[in-house]
């Protein structure tokens, strides 16, 4: 075994005892929901201050073109992946009631929560801004046809005005502060403008938190999920976990083939296409009239999923 292999195993092992810790503490119940959901916002907090951070400091303006180039990618895989579940659908594989939340889960991914940390393990910091071109087109993806499909749940069970697939309400909503900092850390980036010191350490200070935080948040979440969730899964759910760790992940691959990429862009693309359903999918779900419990679902046995998929993902992006 490389040594490159055991200390990307070394990293996950890290990884998974993070996430661990936050498991335990929910556990014996030093931190309760209240606590669970604190550190969700202190972590949606740093998230922006940690993307800028690694956005001007990973890349030269030449790197960065560079990569930009290749920006595309993620969003013919991600279109791929939409046209998957719409065949599901279409050979009546999937119930009628739950078809547009079924197409979100299926194809939109939480990038930054699972994604942020899970890359720092495998790849360094280093692969963080190849995550960040996959999160634009993921972000696009969740607020306009994610977004929509599960509005056509909503219409189907109250009836209404058919809704539109770009409003301003979801262009509202996909300029969020996470996509800001990247946008504006590009920016920055290919203008080359100097950040000041002062400011581009506190940047660092308070971004460096995300990652254990968020491991953190990931092992209280998935105690409060719990095991039972994998069991008596619908047909639905076994097509989600499908294309979580099996579909998305093989098509990226699929699509990067032709192209001379940098080995760590295909890896870091590989492995960011296998990341759990979006928590976001089911509060959208909640709020436009989709399946709430089917959304909650998916993402509960996909995060629990990534556990014993983490390992197997290990050793095949380590040769993609």
């Amino acid at each position: 075994m490389s040594d490159a292999l055991l200390h990307t195993i070394s990293n996950v092992l890290v990884l998974v005892l993070t996430a661990g810790i936050g498991w335990l503490a929910a556990k014996t119940g030093k931190l309760d929901d209240t606590g669970r959901i604190t550190t969700a916002k202190i972590v949606n907090l740093s998230i922006p201050f940690f993307l800028f951070d690694s956005v001007t400091t990973k890349f030269t303006h030449d790197q960065l073109v560079e990569l930009l180039g290749m920006a595309w990618l993620p969003f013919v895989t991600v279109g791929l992946n939409l046209l998957t579940s719409l065949a599901l659908i279409r050979l009546g594989l999937v119930r009628r009631e739950l078809s547009g939340t079924f197409t979100a889960a299926f194809t939109g991914s939480t990038v930054l929560f699972v994604g942020v940390p899970m890359t720092t393990a495998l790849f360094g910091e280093e692969g963080i801004p190849y995550l960040l071109v996959y999160f634009f087109a993921n972000c696009v993806f969740i607020w306009t046809v994610g977004l929509y499909a599960i509005q056509t749940d909503g219409v189907a069970k109250t009836g209404g005005a058919r809704p539109k697939l770009v409003s301003k309400k979801s262009v509202r909503m996909l300029f969020s502060p996470p996509l800001l900092s990247f946008i504006v850390g590009i920016a920055f980036v290919v203008l080359s403008i100097p950040i000041p010191h002062f400011v581009a350490a506190t940047v660092k200070s308070f971004g460096s938190v995300t990652s254990p935080l968020a491991l953190f948040f990931i092992g209280m979440t998935i105690f409060k999920i719990g095991a039972s969730e994998m069991k008596r899964m619908p047909r639905e759910l076994v097509f989600v976990l499908l294309s979580c760790f099996v579909i998305r992940p093989l098509v990226m691959y699929l699509v990067t083939i032709p192209f001379d990429l940098e080995p760590i862009m295909r890896k870091v693309f590989v492995a960011t296409a296998a990341l759990p359903v979006s928590s976001v999918i089911a509060v959208l779900a909640r709020t436009y009239g989709g399946d709430e419990r089917f959304a909650s679902r998916a993402i509960g046995v996909t995060t629990l999923g990534i556990i014993p998929a983490l390992p197997v993902m290990l050793f095949i992006v380590h040769f993609v």
